[in-house]
This record gives C-alpha cells, sequence and structure tokens, in this order.
C-alpha cells in the first residue's frame, strides 16, 4: 500500500511538471491592436504618466473574463500585443476627459490591425501658441464647448523638464479658475528651470469640474 501511494504521489508529480511545461510553452501573441482615441478624426492630449487613461478590450467565449486595459500615452495613441480574435473595445466610466458612453467598438485582430476610438470631450483647446520673452513663458489658446453638461475647473500651463508633461509630471505650473470658453492667455516664469534643465517643455491642459484627467494639448512643446 505504502508503495502504490509513493507511485502515486510520482506520477502526479509528473503530470504536474508536464503541465507546467506545456503552459510555459505556449506561443506569445504576435499580433498588435494599435491606434488613437479622436474626436472628430483629431487625436486627443491626454496624461501619460502613471498609465492613468486607459481602454479596455473584452473578448466573449471564456468561462473567467477579465478586461485588458489598453493605456493611452500622452498623444492619445494606444498599442497592444493580442492573439487574433475579435474584440470589444470600450471606456471606463470617468476615467477619461470625455462624456461617458457605452458604445462598444467591435475590433477583428489579424495581425497588425489599427483602429480609433472616437470620444466626445466637453471642451476642445485650439490654436496653440507658445512663446518664450527673456524668462516668460506664455501660452494662449481657445476654448471651445463641445458639450456644456459640466464646466471648467482650471486652465493650466506647465513645464518640464523631459517630454512628459501633465499634471501628475511637471517641474512649474501656473493655475487658472473660474474659466469660461473663449480665448485663454497664461504666463509662467521659467526663469529657473531655463538655467538649470538641459531640456524644457511646455504644455497647457484643461479640465472639467467632476472629471479627474484633464485635456492637454496633444503635442507637448519643446523650448530648448
Amino acid at each position: 500500500m505504502k508503495t502504490f501511494f509513493c507511485k502515486l504521489i510520482v506520477s502526479l508529480c509528473l503530470l504536474l511538471g508536464v503541465f507546467a511545461c506545456g503552459k510555459d510553452n505556449y506561443d506569445a501573441p504576435q499580433s498588435t491592436l494599435s491606434g488613437h482615441v479622436t474626436y472628430n478624426s483629431k487625436p486627443l492630449g491626454l496624461r501619460g504618466s502613471n498609465q492613468s487613461v486607459y481602454l479596455q478590450l473584452w473578448q466573449d467565449g471564456y468561462q473567467f473574463r477579465s478586461p485588458i486595459n489598453v493605456y493611452l500615452t500622452q498623444d492619445g495613441s494606444f498599442s497592444a500585443k493580442l492573439f487574433d480574435g475579435k474584440y470589444k473595445l470600450v471606456t471606463t466610466s470617468g476615467n477619461g476627459p470625455w462624456l461617458s458612453s457605452t458604445d462598444t467598438l467591435l475590433v477583428d485582430v489579424k495581425g497588425n490591425t489599427s483602429v480609433d476610438y472616437p470620444v466626445k470631450p466637453y471642451y476642445m483647446m485650439s490654436n496653440i501658441i507658445y512663446n518664450v520673452q527673456g524668462n516668460t513663458l506664455k501660452a494662449s489658446f481657445d476654448i471651445e464647448t463641445i458639450d456644456a453638461s459640466r464646466t471648467i475647473d482650471l486652465v493650466t500651463l506647465l513645464v518640464n523638464d523631459t517630454k512628459f508633461v501633465d499634471l501628475g509630471q511637471y517641474t512649474y505650473k501656473t493655475e487658472q479658475t473660474g474659466i469660461n470658453a473663449g480665448h485663454v492667455e497664461l504666463e509662467l516664469d521659467i526663469k529657473d528651470i531655463l538655467t538649470k534643465s538641459a531640456a524644457v517643455y511646455a504644455r497647457v491642459g484643461l479640465r472639467v469640474n467632476g472629471i479627474t484627467e484633464a485635456l492637454y494639448d496633444s503635442e507637448p512643446k519643446k523650448l530648448k
């Protein structure tokens, strides 16, 4: 009897070992799904630090379903390695600087697949201009109302010594509250960062009330 149980234990160990090896030998996903979050076919500028803004992919047909988070970069782009198949691409309520939506984008991934995900922001910024005068950085832009259901919390001008600039990653900033749609001008003293840093980047942003993440210029401006 003792010999029987010993053989049984050895057999189970061997079986588990074979299963583990087989699991480790599964091929990694080779296809790439890429694209941008857009409004009117224009990519949106977002917070790219700390994996703060993301979409989610769902795939039907599995017993234990869980979403795949697809993180967005500061130019609104995304990229994910996947197995070929049919997926559902969705937003998460309250995660990005746009209206919550239950819209689902069906995506058929076959090899390298590109698709844009359209959203509706509350406001848009346009005609963004940066101008350095001595030690002062001036920025101006126009705000267009897309959906007035939320008011503007603040507008901001940020600078950093890397090209990654947002409200979670900056060296200096200035903010204005009580802003309405229309023309906006901001100023910031950048003498210290101009003197001490090898590179300086600037970026404007707009945050609406009740939404954590802000909307930004899609391309930070290199000042130095």
